[in-house]
């Protein structure tokens, strides 16, 4: 079995021209690259990090529409467990649309015969040609104003496209001219008839029939519970994603009246058997289903959208047995570990994330469990495409997720459901401004660029009545900063030690950038006493070849790690490591052949954490936003 953000304009595509794999790090020890959160690791192969909509194509071939994806697989066909590597492109990156200037964001695509037609965020009906089942053979063709649609689907010469304004057009596949068009209320997803005399839509919440002229008929289906899209599949049955509670995929006959009469997947999804843990058959977050000629099943799932909670493509044989399975889990979300399991489990977040750090790269991880329930909290701001880092921490046995969002400014809490659920609710947000935050192993939380000229701790108090956890807010723990200090960049405080890593800006090395952790980075011990005492200090941190100082850092055993935002003498997100008794360097990692040499910038500012494991080796995970995952390097330091 395979397994498998607007962002701003600091995610970018990743720093290829230069990178000699030998090169990819000099550290003492060893250290090897690999990635968790997408099925392929960066060879030119990737998942897709969300999915708005997706076809089938009788062939076997899937079609997944996103509305934004890093690496511009916008558009991305998928057969067989594995994705395209030729893009397909409106303007070759010239374009000033989304996906990088390639022009195929979209939130619908169809296909029919040797065309592959998609609306694209524009407002532009996009006709493509390919060679099915090459899918690497699209070339776009040309395209024609629509109007930012919903839903798009063609058969024989006919293209229905559901615009976002109520409006139904018909347009004819041969020249792309319109034929038609008529108003509807809200379409979220459309279907021609195999017979070509209706259209059935999901309208206003409910499945209705329509002449293809727009005329309301007689047919309509009641049983969908909550219909998110529609298709046909090869034998003629209406095929419905009930994104409800049931979380199933439903086959209707269309002899005479529709009629139920099969149904896929366990009654309530993530909710069957234990919450949130995964099984090829709980469906979540139907996106597509379909059916190809030799009566194989295709979903796609995915959880709100441009984040993409649970991004996944699974395929199932006529006997309802997976065959192969394409995952991504991981765009603006960096995971952290759980301090319990020696780095063999992970958080993000809206996953749980197994690890084997001696399996083979890209063979070690595994999705566990989602821990977002769109049904029961339908408010749950993940769901919204919320993204950041994650932190678990565990108080009185039970877990806490704090997230810290991609530019910082605020901290979300999600609590966990009682066990065995893996499902999180969220449950408050604390601060609202600030670069410096930090929870610490205690799971204090710590502010170090507070107003005043402060650095505070707010401490973990206990759990009220209702299950939410409680903080000293309205009296924090103060602390001066170093008066040297202009600004605070960020603060890594270790509380077994008494110590605090600061890092930020002074007088003489001032602030070059915004979001950064600074030009110095020092070290305190007995930070909380008296008379803290300064260790060491590192008088400048290493500039990219953009003249950035690091993006984000992170101190774990004996190390300090920090992370560049681009590319350093070629080498994309170079990892720097530094001596925590002294802070001397130690040495570089970077991006190995594992992944092709292959990382985007770094531009969240908590994209780096770290861990060492009880046999000595270091775990230090990096946001790779570029192929919608984590790279993870695994360094044995020398022994003495």
């Amino acid at each position: 079995m395979l397994r498998v953000a607007t962002v701003t304009v600091m995610l970018a595509l990743a720093a290829i021209a230069g990178v000699h794999f030998d090169a990819a790090g000099d550290i003492p020890g060893t250290y090897q690259t690999t990635w968790v959160g997408n099925t392929f690791g960066g060879d030119g192969h990737w998942v897709q990090n969300s999915i708005a909509s997706a076809h089938v194509t009788p062939d076997g071939t899937v079609i997944a529409a996103s509305d934004w994806d890093e690496a511009g697989r916008c558009i991305g066909l998928y057969r067989d467990g594995v994705p395209n590597e030729a893009l397909l492109q409106q303007y070759d990156g010239a374009g000033g649309h989304d996906a990088w200037g390639w022009g195929t964001a979209s939130e619908c695509v169809t296909a029919v015969g040797e065309y592959i037609f998609m609306v694209n965020t524009e407002g532009e009906l996009l006709r493509s040609r390919w060679s099915p089942p090459d899918i690497n053979s699209g070339e776009y063709v040309d395209q024609a104003e629509s109007g930012e649609a919903n839903a798009i689907d063609a058969r024989g010469e006919v293209l229905a496209v559901a615009r976002q304004d109520g409006v139904t057009e018909i347009w004819s596949v041969a020249d792309l001219s319109l034929t038609d068009s008529f108003s509807t209320g809200d379409v979220r997803d459309i279907a021609i008839d195999p017979s070509g005399e209706s259209i059935w839509l999901i309208e206003d919440g409910a499945i209705i029939q329509r002449t293809p002229d727009g005329e309301l008929l007689s047919g309509e289906i009641t049983e969908a519970g909550n219909p998110f899209t529609l298709a046909f599949a090869p034998d003629g049955r209406l095929i419905v994603s009930d994104d409800g509670p049931a979380q199933q995929v439903l086959f209707f006959e269309m002899d005479d009246e529709p009629e139920l009469t099969k149904r896929f997947g366990q009654e309530g999804g993530l909710r069957a058997g234990t919450p949130g843990v995964m099984e090829p058959d709980k469906l979540y977050g139907l996106r597509g289903a379909g059916l190809d000629e030799d009566g194989n099943l295709y979903v796609a799932l995915c959880i709100g959208s441009v984040h993409g909670a649970g991004t996944a493509i699974r395929s199932f044989d006529p006997e309802g047995e997976l065959r192969w399975e394409v995952e991504s889990h991981a765009f603006c979300d960096v995971y952290g570990f759980d301090p319990n399991e020696d780095g063999t489990l992970l958080y993000g977040m809206d996953e749980i994330i197994e690890f084997d750090p001696d399996a083979e790269p890209g063979e070690g991880w595994r999705a566990k469990a989602i821990t977002l329930d769109h049904i029961e909290y339908p408010d749950d701001l993940r769901a919204e495409g919320r993204t950041g880092s994650a932190f678990l921490r565990h108080h009185e046995g039970r877990r806490l997720l704090h997230t810290i969002p991609q530019m910082a400014n605020g901290l979300e809490l999600f609590v966990f459901e009682d066990p065995p659920s893996h499902i999180a609710r969220h449950s408050e947000r604390l601060l609202d401004d600030g670069w410096a935050l930090h929870v610490d192993p205690a799971g204090d939380v710590w502010r170090g660029d507070a107003s005043g000229g402060v650095i505070e701790r707010y401490s973990f108090t206990g759990w009220d009545e209702d299950g939410a956890p409680t903080f000293n807010l309205d009296n924090p723990d103060t602390f001066e900063r170093p008066s040297h200090y202009t600004e605070v960049g960020r603060v890594h405080y270790i509380p077994e030690t008494d110590t605090l890593y600061i890092s930020g800006y002074t007088e003489e090395m001032p602030a070059t950038d915004w979001g950064l952790i600074g030009a110095i980075l020092e070290r305190y011990d007995g930070w909380t006493s008296e008379e803290p005492e300064r260790r060491w200090r590192i008088d400048e941190l290493p500039r990219d070849d953009q003249d950035l100082y690091p993006k984000s850092f992170y101190v774990a055993g004996d190390y300090a790690f920090t992370v560049q935002v681009r590319s350093t003498d070629g080498i994309p997100a170079k990892v720097s490591v530094f001596n925590a008794e002294d802070g001397d360097y130690v040495g570089f990692m970077g991006p190995g052949p594992e992944v092709g040499g292959v990382s985007g910038w770094i531009d969240m500012t908590h994209g780096l954490q770290a861990i060492e494991r009880e046999d000595g080796t270091y775990l230090v995970v990096v946001e790779e936003n570029y192929r919608a995952k984590n790279l993870v390097y695994i360094w044995t330091p020398p022994s003495e």
